[in-house]
């Protein structure tokens, strides 16, 4: 390996703007990603609860794409 093809790393900036922006990006969409899903358990659990203590029997079919049971 010749003084030509080595890489110093004193040269490349370890924290520029372009991965402090895409980290912030990250850690906000999750946090929204995870918020929604916390609010669907509570929810699923919520209904689970309020239907057995009233003795409700009714069967509910939830065929969407945010139904808890099909996300997990």
């Amino acid at each position: 390996m010749t003084f030509a093809t080595t890489y110093c790393y004193g040269d490349r900036k370890i924290l520029d703007l372009k991965t402090l922006l895409d980290a912030i990006r990250f850690i906000i969409v999750n946090s929204i990603l995870a918020f929604i899903f916390l609010f669907l358990t509570v929810e699923e659990f919520d209904w689970a609860i309020f239907s057995s203590r009233d003795g409700i029997t009714d069967k509910v079919v939830d065929e969407t794409s945010w139904n808890i049971k099909t996300l997990i």
